[in-house]
């Protein structure tokens, strides 16, 4: 039970961290209208590097609830047995 209170944990972090993204990706709608293109680049790659470790955050969360549901199926199926 704690795996999957900490798989929560990991899904709950990874949320919030895509809210974050996205208010970076605001800012840059925002700066894409004016005349700052230097600070735009600089957002987008932070917003690129950013999103790309979400994604590998994301995959090893949801690799990780895999693992545990697969045990635990395993685990009923090995006490519905007996």
């Amino acid at each position: 039970m704690n795996e999957l209170y900490s798989i929560m944990r990991d899904f709950l972090e990874i949320e919030y961290n895509q809210k974050s993204l996205l208010h970076i990706l605001k800012i840059l709608e925002k700066a894409y209208s004016s005349t700052q293109q230097n600070e735009t680049a600089l957002a987008a790659n932070a917003a690129k590097n950013y999103l790309k470790g979400l994604q590998k955050e994301l995959k090893m969360a949801i690799s990780r609830m895999d693992h545990y549901l697969a045990e635990s199926a395993e685990k009923r199926k090995e006490t519905i047995d007996k």
